[in-house]
Formats: C-alpha cells, sequence, structure tokens
C-alpha cells in the first residue's frame, strides 16, 4: 500500500510540474502588459509627481536597477531616467522582457504607497513570409506560409481575407486558376506579408503535332505529342467528319477502314486547349486511287456513268427522230 501511495503521489507531483511548465511557456506572453520590438526604445512611466527630496527606485522583478536619492544618483545612470522619474529603456533586446516597478520614499522615510508597475515583453519582427505551392496528384494544391512561432497567419485570396488561419491552405486546382494567394503574418509588434502566389500546375498547352507509326501495313497508329504535358491533359481524336473517336494519347485503326481518313487530336486543360493540323496514314496506298483532289475517286466514277447514260440516250432519240422524218 506505501508503494502504490508513494507512486500515486510521484505521479501527482510530475502532473503538477508539467501544468506549472505548461502554464509558464504558454502564459509568459499572455502575462504582459505591454509590448515591444528588439531594438526599439520603450519608456515606463511613473505615475506619481515627484519631488527632489524623494528617494527613486527602480526594479526589473526582484532586482534593483536604479537608485537615486535627493537628485543624486547611487545605482544607474542620469540618463535612465528623464524629467519626471520615468524610466527610459533603449535599443530592447529579450532580456529587458519583466516586471518593471518603481518605489518611491519621502525626505522623512516614508513611502508614498504601492505604485503601479508594468510587464514588458520583447519581441522581435516578424520576417517577411513567405508561400510556397504544391500540387497533388488529386486535383488539389497547397499553399504554404513561413511563419514563426507564435505568429498569427492571415490568407488572402486576391486581396480578400480568407478564414482559414492554419499554415497550410487546400483549395482544387479548378476552383483557383487564376487566383492570387498571399499570407500576412503578425506579432503583437509587427506584421509582414508575403508576394502574391498563383498555382502553376496547370500548364498554358502549345498546339500539338500528330505522328504515324506503321506496324507492317495492317495497322496505323497515331500518336499526339505535347510539348508540355502534365497530368492533367485530356486527349481526344476526331476525324474529318468531326466525329469523335476516341480518347488517350494514342489511336490505332486498321489500315485498310482509314486509307484517306484524316484524324485531328485535341488536347485541353482547365484553362486552355489547341487542335493539331490533320493527319493521313502513309502505311497503304491502293494502286487504285480512292481519291482525286481530295474528292472520292467514286463521284467521279458516277458522274461520268450518268454522263454516259446521257450521251447514249440523246443519241438514241436524236437517231428515233431522224428515222421519222425520213418516212414522212
Amino acid at each position: 500500500m506505501r508503494t502504490v501511495k508513494k507512486m500515486a503521489s510521484a505521479a501527482t507531483i510530475a502532473v503538477f510540474l508539467l501544468c506549472c511548465f505548461i502554464t509558464a511557456s504558454t502564459g509568459s506572453q499572455a502575462d504582459c502588459d505591454v509590448y515591444a520590438a528588439t531594438g526599439s526604445s520603450f519608456t515606463v512611466r511613473l505615475k506619481h509627481v515627484l519631488k527632489d527630496s524623494d528617494s527613486l527606485r527602480w526594479f526589473k522583478n526582484e532586482n534593483l536597477i536604479f537608485h537615486r536619492r535627493s537628485k543624486k544618483v547611487i545605482i544607474g545612470k542620469n540618463d535612465d531616467v528623464d524629467s519626471t522619474g520615468s524610466l527610459k529603456l533603449t535599443q530592447l533586446t529579450k532580456n529587458n522582457t519583466g516586471r518593471y516597478a518603481p518605489q518611491i520614499h519621502r525626505a522623512d522615510g516614508t513611502s508614498a504607497g504601492d505604485l503601479p508597475s508594468v510587464r514588458l515583453c520583447v519581441l522581435d519582427r516578424v520576417q517577411k513570409p513567405n508561400v510556397t505551392m504544391t500540387c497533388t496528384d488529386k486535383g488539389h494544391v497547397n499553399f504554404t506560409c513561413s511563419v514563426g512561432q507564435n505568429e498569427k497567419i492571415t490568407w488572402f485570396m486576391d486581396d480578400e481575407a480568407l478564414e482559414e488561419k492554419e499554415k497550410t491552405l487546400t483549395r482544387e486546382i479548378k476552383d483557383v486558376l487564376k487566383a492570387r494567394f498571399s499570407c500576412n503574418v503578425s506579432n503583437s509588434v509587427s506584421s509582414e506579408i508575403s508576394l502574391p502566389v498563383q498555382q502553376n500546375c496547370y500548364a498554358t498547352l502549345q498546339k500539338p503535332h500528330v505522328t504515324v507509326n506503321c506496324t507492317g501495313d495492317s495497322e496505323v497508329t497515331f500518336t499526339c505529342a505535347v510539348s508540355q504535358k502534365d497530368n492533367y491533359v485530356e486527349f481526344k481524336w476526331f476525324n474529318k467528319e468531326n466525329k469523335q473517336q476516341e480518347s488517350g494519347e494514342t489511336l490505332t485503326k486498321k489500315t485498310k477502314d482509314v486509307v484517306n481518313t484524316r484524324f485531328f487530336c485535341n488536347v485541353s486543360n482547365p484553362i486552355s486547349y489547341h487542335i493539331s493540323d490533320p493527319a493521313v496514314q502513309n502505311c497503304f496506298k491502293p494502286s487504285f486511287p480512292t481519291e482525286l483532289l481530295g474528292i472520292s475517286i467514286w463521284v467521279f466514277i458516277g458522274g461520268g456513268a450518268g454522263l454516259l447514260i446521257l450521251v447514249i440516250v440523246t443519241a438514241t432519240v436524236c437517231c428515233v427522230r431522224a428515222r421519222r422524218k425520213r418516212r414522212i
């Protein structure tokens, strides 16, 4: 039982010390009365009308840092206080953080009473932040703000403040194609805003071109080539009638089915698109042409046959009329 009690007591003490540490580490700035930036100056006001015969003392925490009695400086320098007895602090560093309290005694040795003290916290000015951008493989983009400890973040999209306060901001790429993001970081003594950043997960596409590869004379493969290809490019194939054939970077067909068919490829992403020049297979050339001047040869054959029939009919009619005239 004694062992259990000792263990419980030790655990209680450990929890208590942990709580004290957390309170000391998180509450140091929360208890400040006033903030000042490193390198700046600050005057701790003396809220009392000082007489020449008074004895003035200034304490930082529990340490006496200035003492003057009847205009004679005993500890410190004359320049440490102004004409009202207020304490002047210059070229502040974080070591100047602490509680400053005055004490005044009259010539007869009586105290002027408890005078207001001030807890001063000295902080570094924030650095200008930088926003970095990362594209994810799920159609999202992350914007990350470089920020120091205990600094507050405010995000802006196109100069309008957002609700998010975290270090990283996530958006769907399609929703922020041309939006500008910046972050403002601040503490109690300063603030800085980053330069704006835009997503570049989607590239502006260039006009593609089509290459033709033959597999013997039986199949032909058309490949759509684009100089700037990202994970979000879509490929679509069309024939000369503007009918969509397939999707994908390549298109494979039987050569005999597409002897003179022209194919185009369309490349697109959410911010741009382009269409290639037409491409025709060059793997197989029939001995009998199927087109003439870009027109199907059967049009010419059909037209010629129709003209021949018209000539025959006309000649027949003329012969019949000529015979009738002779009989008359």
